[in-house]
Order: structure tokens, then sequence, then C-alpha cells
């Protein structure tokens, strides 16, 4: 149900609610891609480390930080421009972790020691833990695949250009336990993304459901506006208001003439209709900061913020002459209904109660003359507008 019709003054343009949401989560992502390059600062301290015991040169570890500055940089670019919404996945989850490994790759290859790439090889598998966030089991795999393969590659090239740092047993026994631990992290991470999956599915049916109780506290389930809890707050809210901020208010209480003698005549069924077309009518001929709802049965209030009672007056007249045009399907084509209002603007120091009930009176005397009309409490006789009987009921 669209809030529109719990009250005009409520309504959110879907395209601002999709635009903002989508400003969250590209902030969130390049928060996302902050950690991560605080993880390759972290990877460049080892590197660093590596450097003061003469196990790769000064110059390998700046191509090393110059590498991750370009793949972050490069990152970022297609976050803030946007490209990344035109992707799949825009998160680019599998890219990044994929190309985090490059860096490592590129330092790995220079260095001598392969008890320092066995180190180093420890490094290059935490960027799969970020797949948590968002890769699934069977992503997850391929980007292990990947991991291996690149892995692989890199020590072909080893083989054929630098044969000397290697140590054949050494080096099948760290790519068989490399292969096995790629295959534990993908099935272990592709199931807790599940489950952080379900979570926030979980979470959008609890959101759905909280703001279905929200609908049911405050909205006529018939009519689909405000029921009377929520528009005697409505009311309570402007009349506070307007203690603190001085200013004009009216309200008023709309009542179907013969109400009872439609259901008899054609059935609480056509009533129900009326009551419904009735709503919406109202709704749509009213300013987006005035509220209307049930006040029960087939009464109504009115609450209408900065009017004063000559306005209101005006206003109720209008809403006379609409629904008095309405018809209706399944009943004759000259069946129509009219209602009678009651208006009243709160006198100073006056408690909400006294405005109802002043707004009440008028409301029965506009019924005991005639019905079909508006009356101003504490108004002279010339106030009242007649629209005259209703030959149909």
């Amino acid at each position: 149900m669209e809030i529109a019709q719990w009250t005009k003054g409520s309504e959110t343009h879907p395209a601002f609610k999709s635009e903002t949401a989508t400003r969250n989560d590209q902030a969130l992502r390049k928060r996302r891609l902050a950690m991560s390059f605080t993880s390759y600062l972290v990877s460049f301290t080892v590197v660093l480390l590596f450097c003061y015991h003469g196990l790769v040169p000064l110059t390998v570890a700046k191509q090393y930080l110059l590498f991750s500055v370009m793949i972050n940089s490069l990152i970022w670019a297609l976050i803030h421009f946007d490209i990344n919404l035109k992707l799949h996945d825009p998160s680019m989850t599998a890219l990044q972790i994929t190309l985090s490994q490059w860096p490592a790759l590129w330092l790995m290859f220079f260095l001598e020691a392969g008890q320092a790439r066995a180190i180093f090889l420890l490094m290059i598998a935490v960027p799969l833990l970020y797949g948590i966030l968002a890769l699934n089991v069977r992503q997850f795999i391929w980007v292990s695949i990947l991991f291996f393969t690149q892995y692989c590659v890199l020590h072909l090239a080893l083989w054929q250009l630098r044969p000397e740092v290697l140590v054949t047993s050494v080096e099948l026994v760290q790519l068989f336990v490399f292969a096995i631990v790629l295959a534990q992290v993908a099935l272990i991470g592709g199931f807790i993304s599940g489950l952080r999956g379900k979570l926030r599915v979980r979470n959008r049916e609890l959101q759905s459901a909280m703001e279905r109780i929200q609908e049911l506290v405050n909205i006529d389930e018939l009519t689909g506006i405000y029921n009377r809890r929520r528009i005697v707050q409505a009311l309570s809210d402007e009349s506070n208001r307007c203690r603190r901020i001085p200013g004009a208010f009216s309200l008023g209480i709309m009542d179907v003439d013969h109400f009872k003698q439609v259901n008899d005549t054609y059935g609480h069924q056509a009533g129900d209709e009326i009551l419904r077309e009735l709503a919406k009518a109202v709704v749509a001929d009213l300013r987006a900061i005035d509220s209307f709802g049930r006040y029960g049965g087939e009464e109504f209030l009115m609450v209408l913020p900065q009017t004063t009672l000559a306005g209101a007056r005006i206003k109720s007249e209008r809403l006379c002459k609409t629904i008095a045009a309405l018809r209706f399907n399944g009943l004759p084509a000259e069946f129509s209904i009219s209602v009678s209002i009651g208006v009243a603007e709160p006198h100073v120091d006056e408690s909400t109660d006294d405005t109802l009930a002043r707004a009440d009176r008028a409301l029965y005397t506009a019924k005991d003359n005639g019905r079909n009309c508006v009356i101003c409490c504490d108004a002279s006789p010339l106030d009242a507008v007649h629209r005259g009987p209703v030959s149909a009921i």
C-alpha cells in the first residue's frame, strides 16, 4: 500500500529513493576499497622486511607499491565514475581479488629463497577472504582456480628464466598445499557468503513485516487512509505545532448522509465501495500538507494546516460538490451520495477535544438543517451552504 494513501504529504519519489540507494552503495564500495588498500600496505611492510634482509632489491619493492597503487586507483575510478554500475557485479569482488595477486606474483618472481616465496604465499591468500562479502560457492571456486592458475604461470616463468632458485620437491609440495588451501577457502567462504545472503533475505522480510505492521497500526483497512487512531494523532500533532508556532489551522468532520439506507438498499459491499471511492476522491482533492482519515463508520476527519475557518468552509464546499458528482460501479447511473460537514477552527488555549466537540456539534447542525451542507461552528446561519436533498436515497 502506497503511503500516499495515508496522507498526501508523505509521498517519496521512487527515483529519488533509487538514486539515494545507489549513492550509498557506491560509498560503501569505496570504503571497502580503502580496507583493501590497507591490506596492500600491510603486505608492503613484509616486502620492506624482505628488502631489509636482502631477499629482494629495493627497486622491486617500489614496483610492488606502484603496482598496488595503480590497481586500487583503477578500481576507485571505476566506482567514482559509476562505470562499475554497468557490470554484472558492481562491487567487482572477483576482479579485485584476482588483480590483488598480481603485485604479489611480481614480487615472488624476484625472491631468491623458496622459503621467502612460501611466506608470501600466505599473504596472497588473504584477499580471498573478501569474497565472503559477495561470492557464492561457484564464484569462489572459479576465483580459486584462477588464483592457482596464475601461481602456476609464475612457476613456469621461474622454470624458464630463473631455474636456479627452484627446489623441485619443495615447489611441488607448495603447489599441492596451496591447491588444498584454496579449495577449503572456496568451500568455507562460499558457505559463509551463502549464510550472509540468507540473512539479508531474512532482514528484508523482517523490514517488510515491520512496514506492514506499521500500516496496520495507522491505516484503515477498508479505505486505505488514516484510521481513527492515526488521524487523531495527526490532529494532536498539528495542534501542538500551532501552540509552538502560532498559526491557523482548521478541522472538519464529514458524515455520509443516509448511509444506513444505502447499506439496507444496496448491501454492505456497495456501502464499502462507496466509502473507498469517497476516500480516494477526497485524498485526490486535498493538499499535500492536509491529513484525512476515517473517524468511525461513515464519518471522516480532515485536518487542514494553515487554513482559516473561511478557507476550510470553501474547501469543504468543494468536496461536497466532488462527492455529489461521484458515480459507482454496480449502482444505478442516477445514484449519488451527499455528505454533511462540520468545520471548526481552534480557539486560543482550547483543547483538541473541545475543538472536536465544536466540529461535531456543527456536523449535527448540518444534519438538522437538511444535510448535504457545510456548517462552520460559531458562524451565522448564512455560512451554511445547502445543496438540496438527494432524491436517489
